[in-house]
Parts: structure tokens; C-alpha cells; sequence
């Protein structure tokens, strides 16, 4: 790789890799010279010398002294000394280039002046010209900017040229990383691991089936394989390196589970009981709402959530394998509102607001008949009302207490009933001789109607409440009557 350097401001921006400490080799690749004639003769002495020193050993290096003697342009290629400098296990980044260069017409052989500059040598009539002394030629304030040598790929000869006036050096640098090594085995979930290896190499997948690098020669690259194979990287050396290493790691890449988070119903109704389910794990963490919210964790891939509320709106599950390798998955959870009727009551006329169905109950029990948005109380005790909303979802009232209408306890009057609670027989007893008797339930259903009654069979009727109605010319009276 060639380049040639102009002035500029250059910013070094130092990556990560440049953790890494480095060898490096700086050569000499040839000399040149393109002016300066002396006006004696077409043969010109041209003597170069070039130094380099890095970021990290800050003294100037080489400085060998090569000369040669031609006709302009000369380009001179040196047969030894081109070694300038050799560094090991260095954090350098950057490398500075030191150069001399002159036409020398005071020692024109080669003697040991020729590798001197020598202002004056004949009393001024003739003397050594031309000379380039840059301390630093490429470095900080110098001509060119300091060699970036990583930026450059490694293992690989990359050339640099630099001109000073009528002179000139193209050097070479070679480096690599220091350390070597493909890093430590890897165990992991999934296709896709990141490699921890070192040094200038290539990575090849020496078993397994299928895999590829993300960039073969990154020793930190994506490797992307098989979920649920094994396989062998092997770590070699890059062609070009002075330093012949090879390395391999063991990965196993386990296959992750699929959760398939689902529910027996969704949307639902708020308070209703939702159930999920997942799959392929052994232990199951089922969550609502947030990750952390964990309600269930267990090997059970059931997971029954009782009363849904309205605010939850999302549910998780994170589900583990026998490999160990986790998962999370989420389903988002519609959840409707249900109606929240109200009774409003006018004397015994009780009203709740306009839905699609109702349905009333009293005490508990449902009033068969009663669905309409209006019931009369017929009887006292607790009147709640069952709706079912636009969205289908069921809501229930509060109960509405009815103390005064239909029936009423008195503990005076012409009538009795006896015993109360009763089991097999009641018997009624009463001041006049002509009177109606009727049973009812609290709903207010006819069981039975009798005149003038003195005894009744209640033997066949279920235990609970009922309401013994009396009524003669003078009075009208109830009395409450417990069957058990």
C-alpha cells in the first residue's frame, strides 16, 4: 500500500484495538533527488540520512548515511542499512520522520566528509549546498503529518513518501499485534457470539456446519453459526506476518427456547379469570404488568391470573430451558370494563340505568321474569341488579335494602303461627272465625291458599324463609316463617 503525504491538520482518533501493543519494523525503500545541479559537471553527490521515533520512545533512531553519485533525477535504492528501526511490545500509534539531505561537492568519494555537511571546503569557492534538515519533517510542526501506521492494515508493507526541496525517502512499515490468541471457549444461548481473540489473523471454522465472520480478520468480530451445534474457530496468522501463531477455541451455541406466550381468552372482561400458557422451558416466571411483578415461578406452564383488573394491560412470561438459556416473551392484554349499575328507588319501584340486558335479584337469588330495566320490590330485603354492558362484560349493583313494602312482622294482632322455625306442621291460631291464609315465598310466589286454615303441611317445602300473608274483614297481617 503506497501513500504519498501532503500538509494537512490531521485528527487521530485512538480505537479500541490500539489497547493492543504492537511490534513494528520501519525500512528505508529509496532516495531521490531532482535538482540542485552544482554547475560542475552533470554529476551530482546527493547524501540522505532519515531518522523515525514514536509516541512511546521519543528518541530519534536510524540515521544511517547513504550516498550515491548520478545524473539528476536520481532515485537511489539502498543495498543495506535499511533497516531504521525495530520495536517490540510497543503501545505506539504514531511514528515521526526525521530527515537530512545535500548535494555534496566537498568529498565527492567516499570519504568520511561525505556524510558531513560542510558549509565551505574551498575558501568559499566551493562548499556543499542544497541542504534539507527537518527535525521533524513529519511530526508535530513539521512539514507532514506524524504516520497514523495503524490506521494501515497490518502484516502488510505500507509505503510513505516524503519530499523535502530537491530531496526525497519512500519508507515502509510493517506491523503486527503483539499478543496471539483465539481467546477462551465459548458457551452461550443462541446464533451470534462475539469473539474475544488477539493479534493480526483470520478466522476459519475448522468444524461445525455452516458459520460465518462478520470480518474474518477482526479478532473481536460477530461470529454467526447454528443454534444447537459446536464448533471449532481456529485463529491463524495472517499472510505477511514476521510472527507465524495458530490458535483455536471450542464454541457450542445452545438453542434458546420459543416462549409462544398465549391466553384462553383475549380480550376479557375485568374480573374474570385469564390463564396463559408457554412452552419449551422448564421453569416458567410469569409476570403482570412489568418484568419484575413476578406471580408465578415455577416448572408449571400454566399460569391462571384470578380477577383481572382494569389496569392491567400487559402480561410476560420469561421462560428457561434445560440448556439454561432464557427468554422472555409479552402479550399485550385487552382488558374491558365491566358496567357498575346503580339501583334508584322511588316507594317500592326500583330503577337502574339503560343496558342491553338485566336481570334482578333478591337476597341473592335470581328473580325469575325480572329483566327489565324496572322491578317492584315485593317483599323486604336486599334487590341488587345484574347488567351486561355494550362491550358484553356482566356488572352487579350494590344491594338496595327494602325494609317497608309488602310484608310486615307485627307482634300484635289477631293471628299467630306456630312453631317458627317449624319442621313437619304449623298451626294457626286467630280471634275470628273467618280469615284467609296464604304462604308465600319471599319472592313473592303463592304456595298455598286456605280459608279459615287452623293447621298447615309444610313438610314438602324447602328450608328457608317464607311469609305466612292473613286477612280477615277487620285486619291485614304477615308473619315471617323459617322451614328447616
Amino acid at each position: 500500500m503506497t501513500k504519498t503525504y501532503f500538509t494537512v491538520i490531521v485528527c487521530v482518533f485512538i480505537s479500541s484495538a490500539f489497547s493492543q501493543n504492537v511490534n513494528y519494523t520501519t525500512e528505508i525503500v529509496e532516495f531521490h533527488m531532482t535538482g540542485c545541479d552544482d554547475g560542475a559537471g552533470s554529476d551530482e553527490e546527493p547524501t540522505w540520512k532519515v531518522y523515525t521515533r514514536d509516541n512511546i520512545s521519543t528518541g530519534w533512531e536510524g540515521g544511517t548515511c547513504h550516498f550515491t553519485d548520478g545524473n539528476i533525477p536520481i532515485v537511489y535504492i539502498p543495498s543495506s542499512g535499511t533497516v531504521i528501526t525495530s520495536k517490540s511490545n510497543t503501545a505506539a500509534t504514531l511514528i515521526d520522520v526525521r530527515f537530512e539531505a545535500w548535494e555534496d561537492d566537498c568529498d565527492g568519494g567516499s570519504g568520511a566528509d561525505r556524510c558531513n555537511f560542510d558549509a565551505s571546503c574551498l575558501a568559499g569557492i566551493q562548499e556543499d549546498d542544497c541542504l534539507q534538515y527537518h527535525d521533524p519533517l513529519a511530526g508535530p510542526f513539521g512539514a507532514y503529518s506524524s504516520i497514523d501506521f495503524r490506521n494501515d492494515p497490518d502484516c502488510s508493507w505500507n509505503t510513505y513518501t516524503f519530499s523535502a526541496g530537491d530531496f526525497g525517502v519512500k519508507i515502509r512499515i510493517r506491523w503486527e499485534y503483539t499478543d496471539f490468541t483465539a481467546g477462551t471457549n465459548i458457551d452461550t444461548c443462541g446464533n451470534t457470539i462475539n469473539l474475544s481473540g488477539a493479534g493480526s489473523g483470520e478466522w476459519t471454522v475448522g468444524s461445525g456446519t455452516g458459520g460465518t465472520f462478520a470480518d474474518q480478520t477482526d479478532p473481536t468480530t460477530t461470529f454467526l453459526g447454528t443454534a444447537g451445534q459446536s464448533y471449532v474457530l481456529e485463529w491463524n496468522t495472517l499472510a505477511g506476518c514476521p510472527t507465524t501463531n495458530s490458535d483455536n477455541i471450542t464454541v457450542n451455541l445452545f438453542t434458546n427456547p420459543v416462549p409462544q406466550l398465549e391466553a384462553d381468552q383475549n380480550p376479557l372482561c375485568e374480573g374474570e379469570d385469564i390463564t396463559f400458557t408457554a412452552q419449551e422451558g422448564i421453569q416458567y416466571d410469569f409476570s403482570i404488568n412489568a418484568l419484575t411483578n413476578v406471580m408465578q415461578s415455577s416448572g408449571s406452564d400454566t399460569y391462571v391470573h384470578t380477577t383481572i383488573g382494569a389496569s392491567d394491560s400487559i402480561a410476560f412470561v420469561v421462560v428457561t430451558n434445560s440448556d439454561g438459556c432464557s427468554v422472555s416473551d409479552t402479550l399485550v392484554l385487552d382488558v374491558l370494563p365491566k358496567p357498575t349499575p346503580s339501583i334508584t328507588r322511588t316507594g317500592s319501584d326500583l330503577t337502574t340505568g339503560v343496558y342491553p340486558f338485566y336481570q334482578w335479584y333478591y337476597n341473592g337469588t335470581l328473580i325469575g321474569g325480572a329483566t327489565s330495566q324496572s322491578y317492584t320490590a315485593t317483599a323486604n330485603g336486599n334487590y341488587t341488579v345484574q347488567v351486561v354492558g355494550t362491550n358484553g362484560c356482566v356488572g352487579e349493583s350494590s344491594p338496595e335494602v327494602i325494609t317497608n313494602v309488602g310484608i310486615t312482622d307485627i307482634t300484635e294482632g289477631s293471628f299467630s303461627v306456630f312453631p317458627n322455625p317449624a319442621e313437619g306442621t304449623i298451626y294457626i291460631t286467630s280471634e275470628e272465625n273467618q280469615y284467609k291464609v296464604c304462604l308465600k315465598t319471599l319472592t313473592g310466589k303463592t304456595i298455598a291458599f286456605f280459608d279459615n286454615a287452623k293447621e298447615l303441611d309444610v313438610s314438602h317445602l324447602s328450608n328457608g324463609m317464607y311469609v305466612v300473608m292473613y286477612s280477615s274483614d277487620k285486619t291485614r297481617s304477615s308473619r315471617k316463617l323459617i322451614i328447616q
